[in-house]
Order: C-alpha cells, then structure tokens, then sequence
C-alpha cells in the first residue's frame, strides 16, 4: 500500500471514530437531559400536588369562615364575655335596646364587631397568594413540558373560586361597616322609622341578598375543584 493511500485510509478511520464518539456523546447528553427533565417533572408534579392540598385545605376553612393558626395568631377577637354580650346585645338590636345598651353595643363593637370580617379578609387574601404559587408552578410544569396545562389542573377555576371569595369579604365588610351606621344613627336619637334608617337597613338588605349570591357561586366553584 502506498503511504498516500495509508494516509488517506488512517484519516478517513480517525474521522469515523470521531464522529463516532461526537454521535455517542450527543446521545449520552441527550439521555440526561431528559432523566434531569423527568426528574424535574415529576417533582414539580409532587410539589403541584402538595400545592393543591395547601389550596383545599385553605379553601374548606375559608368556606366556613374559619381560621388557620396563622390567621389566628394575628387576628384576636374579643374575651369570650365580651362576645357573648356582644351578640346578645346585637341580636336584639331589631327589637329596641335602652340608649344603655346602645352606649354598651356601641363600645362592644370597637372590639369585637370586625372580627369575622378581618378574619375573613386574611383567609381570602391567604387563599389569592397561595393561588398565585400554584399557578406559577403549573406555568413551570407547562413550560417543562411544552403544552398549556393550565385547563387541566383548573388554574382558571381557582382563580374564580378566589374572585368570587374576595367578593365576598367585600361585603362582609360592607355589612360591618352598615351595622356601625345602624348603632350609630340609633344612639344619635332617630327611630328605625325614620328616612335615615331605613336607607341603611335597605343598603343593608341588598348587601345580604349580594351576599347570598355570592355565597351560591363560590359554592358551586368549590364544589368543582374539592372532592367532597
């Protein structure tokens, strides 16, 4: 054999080895990445699901309008004497209290009227955030994955369930702030008869039946995402 011939028979050998092993590695680099990206999918997947166990559970307190022990170490009512008078008094706000009573529901209500409400706000606002981060998990599943999986893990209805929730503590807080008026337009000397009374008993009503909506809607959202 010529050595021109050797030469060419030598590279064209080193050429095939070569792209041999750049084949080989291409591959060995490619089976990695996709063992890194499963691995990564699926613990995303595992945090997704722990994600939404934090969101029903969440849900089902804010749906009874409770509290978690976040929530109740930051929002105190008032001593549970306080709050039986309280109600006691308030329950019977309807059927003419002595201006008395209405000095001592007045004073009642600085500490425990807003409690529920505040409460209430804190579980709605704690239930938007942790939306927030099931979403952006998902968005980085969806990423992962390259396809919009925003439909079948029901981002869209959580969201909802969380607007609809808001809604809500609005008018909670919107009837807190009406019975202040009511307590207050009393003790200032007017009757339940008069003009101005009767304006914020109807703001009041149309906040009740506002409310009641709400409240079917928000039901039958949850109903869609908790498994009862």
């Amino acid at each position: 054999m010529k050595p021109s011939q050797f030469s060419k028979k030598t590279t064209l050998t080193i050429v095939g080895i070569a792209s041999v092993i750049v084949m080989l590695g291409i591959v060995l680099v490619t089976v990695m990445v996709n063992a890194r990206l499963e691995s990564l999918e699926q613990n995303i997947r595992l945090t997704i699901a722990d994600q939404e166990s934090t969101l029903v559970a969440i849900a089902e307190i804010t749906a009874r309008n409770g509290a978690d022990v976040v929530t109740e170490s930051v929002i105190k009512d008032c001593t549970t004497a306080e709050r039986g008078e309280f109600d006691d008094l308030l329950g019977r706000l309807n059927s003419g209290l002595s201006r008395t009573e209405l000095v001592t529901l007045e004073r009642l209500f600085g500490r425990c009227g807003s409690f529920y409400a505040e409460r209430k706000a804190i579980m709605v606002a704690r239930l938007s955030r942790e939306i927030e981060v099931y979403t952006a998990y998902v968005a980085q599943l969806s990423a992962i994955r390259n396809e919009d999986l925003l439909v079948s893990f029901k981002v869209e209805r959580w969201e909802a369930l969380a607007t609809e929730e808001r809604k809500q503590s609005q008018l909670f807080a919107e009837l807190v702030a009406l019975q202040d008026q009511i307590i207050s337009t009393l003790l200032s000397g007017k009757s339940t008869a008069s003009p101005e009374m009767q304006e914020i008993l109807q703001q009041a009503r149309e906040t009740q039946e506002t409310l009641l909506v709400a409240n079917k809607q928000t039901g039958t959202i949850r109903a869609e995402l908790i498994s009862l």
